[in-house]
């Protein structure tokens, strides 16, 4: 026990979960104001989180010198990793921990050190170059057990504080209930109890076999309820067909979750090879059916992805989906290979498959938080070739995802588009016009929120009514945009093209109809420079006589309309211009 104590000292299990607490203090306390500096914050909680509960459950190993070395190229990983998402993160609308890639920060990199971690636990375990299975399934399963633990003693702890606060308020005593219940001692109690839960964890290597056991003797009873749930699955997939299965909208997700809930039980009556399978024949023949369809079932989880993404393109969400298909049909293929090997010792090939596809899987999760690969790059250049090549219609193409949430990359391809916006042909009119109405939106916009109700309130509204009184002029799409604030949906527009300078472009005016006086009519220019069109000024009766648009239209249909030169020029006195305004 002394040796224990010494590899595991109580102050230093303090120390860190006492640093932990305070870190997520600060990053709670901070977090309602950092706006765009959240993602430091995140960026910050992750890195402290992560490498600390890694040293915690390394124990003292992490001071040798090999492991101590793995352990910096893990937190130099870490960093790395992390710098790239603060960078990435620039910009972007507040994170939200329940938005990818918020909430698969965290996360995401407690799964990937959770896998790296008993690959360091068992290093000493390595032989021509091949880590002891037994030593990392050991490890594997001891570490989330641990974990558990020191989660049921920060709830065991919780419950007699709550007792404790509870019995004196009764008594009119609120001084406990107020000291407990606040941040600083929530944070703080928490992490540094949970720090000493793991200690315990560590020390107690009788409580954690006992547990694993357990664990382990539940997976043994469930194993054959998945068993045959796969099987009749399967077997009345034929009958229904899969429209039923595509229905729910949820196949991916329903079909993961029974691949993974039966390989996870699989490898709990599997454990490290060495023990008997304990089922009677019939039962392991049809553990062994179920494992030779589980490829199919991950199969179908995929092409119910890929149909998704095929209807409305990649976005980081279905990216992380699409790396837990990849690893379900890895680790269902596995099975099945060991079903069809037949080795004396049952699924043996097992022992060879899972640590190298945990590695994958590590190094896949790494590669997803590269500059290339990651989530928010391939969802903004799925998103933007869809548009390209026709997949997704202008009006329903989500501009304010690539401004709001896919960071840096989807700031990127929205400059792309709005240089293509400027460039005159690149685009077809019935696809700008749309889309210049969306990123003029998009401009008004702060928040991804504010975006979706804004466009949702316009496409609500009836559409534009225009009438042309001649020849529509060529590239009209950016002068629809203008019209919006012009009162075209709420009655009729007439636009009558003129040119009214003389530089052989023509001009629009807009004639509002109804019995009200349609003066001044608006005048509607083409700006080369910025692409599209601007108001350039108004069109009024001098003496402030009165037309209706009904009127004025019916006139101009009469009659011939030409432009008159004005009588009285304008005079340039230096740089001051003068011009004449009649009665």
């Amino acid at each position: 026990m002394a040796e224990r104590g010494e590899r595991h000292p109580l102050g230093l299990y303090l120390g860190l979960g006492f640093f932990q607490g305070l870190v997520l203090l600060s990053v709670t306390e901070s977090w309602a104001s950092a706006g765009d500096g959240r993602a430091l914050l995140a960026g910050l909680l992750t890195f402290v989180l992560v490498g600390t509960l890694q040293v915690q459950l390394l124990g003292g190993q992490w001071r040798e010198a090999r492991r101590g070395r793995l352990v910096l190229g893990c937190a130099l990983l870490l960093a790395v990793l992390l710098a790239w998402f603060v960078w990435q993160s620039r910009g972007q609308e507040s994170l939200r921990w329940s938005d990818a890639p918020g909430s698969t920060l965290l996360f995401g990199e407690l799964v990937l050190f959770y896998i790296l971690t008993p690959f360091i636990q068992a290093w000493d375990s390595r032989s021509g170059g091949r880590f002891d299975y037994t030593v990392l399934y050991r490890h594997a399963w001891n570490n989330g057990l641990i974990l558990l633990l020191a989660a049921l003693l920060v709830g065991l702890f919780w419950l007699l504080i709550a007792l404790w606060a509870g019995l004196f308020s009764v008594l009119g005593i609120k001084l406990f209930a107020a000291l407990f219940f606040n941040r600083v001692f929530v944070w703080l109690s928490c992490a540094s109890v949970f720090a000493v839960g793991v200690r315990i964890g560590l020390q107690r290597d009788s409580v954690i076999e006992a547990l694993r056991g357990l664990l382990l003797a539940i997976c043994r009873a469930l194993l054959p309820l998945t068993v045959l749930i796969v099987l009749l699955f399967v077997v009345c997939l034929p009958f229904t067909g899969l429209e039923p299965l595509w229905a729910t909208k949820r196949a991916t997700a329903i079909l993961l979750a029974l691949v993974f809930a039966h390989l996870c039980l699989l490898n709990g009556v599997f454990q490290d090879g060495r023990q008997a399978c304990g089922y009677a024949r019939p039962l392991r023949l049809m553990a062994d059916a179920s494992l030779l369809v589980l490829p199919l079932l991950a199969a179908l989880a995929g092409y119910a992805l890929w149909l998704r993404v095929q209807q409305y393109g990649l976005t980081p969400s279905r990216v992380l989906v699409g790396l837990l298909v990849v690893m379900a049909l890895l680790y269902a293929l596995a099975a099945a290979g060991a079903v069809l090997r037949r080795a004396e010792v049952w699924l043996d090939g097992l022992r060879r498959s899972n640590p190298p596809i945990a590695l994958t899987f590590a190094v896949l999760l790494v590669l997803l938080q590269t500059p290339w690969f990651s989530p928010q790059e391939l969802s903004a250049a799925s998103q933007f070739r869809r548009l390209l090549s026709g997949q997704v219609a202008p009006g329903q193409f989500d501009a304010g995802l690539l401004r709001f949430q896919l960071g840096e990359p989807g700031r990127r391809y929205l400059a792309r588009l709005e240089q293509l916006l400027e460039q005159p042909g690149a685009l077809p009119a019935e696809q700008a016009a749309p889309l210049r109405a969306d990123l003029q939106r998009l401009q008004q916009s702060r928040q991804y929120g504010e975006w979706r109700r804004n466009r949702h309130e316009e496409e609500a509204l009836p559409p534009l009514q225009l009438q042309w009184l001649g020849t529509e002029p060529a590239d009209v799409d950016g002068l629809f945009a203008r019209l919006e604030s012009s009162g075209c949906r709420r009655t009729v527009c007439n636009l009558l093209p003129v040119d009214l300078d003389g530089d052989g472009a023509q001009e629009v005016l807009v004639i509002r109809s109804g019995q009200g006086s349609a003066l001044p009519l608006p005048i509607f220019a083409r700006d080369d420079k910025a692409g599209g069109w601007r108001g350039v000024g108004v069109m009024a009766v001098p003496g402030g006589l009165r037309l209706s648009g009904a009127e004025l239209v019916e006139r101009m249909r009469r009659g011939a309309v030409r432009p008159v030169a004005s009588r009285y020029q304008a005079l340039e006195v230096g740089e001051v211009r003068l011009e004449p305004r009649l009665n």
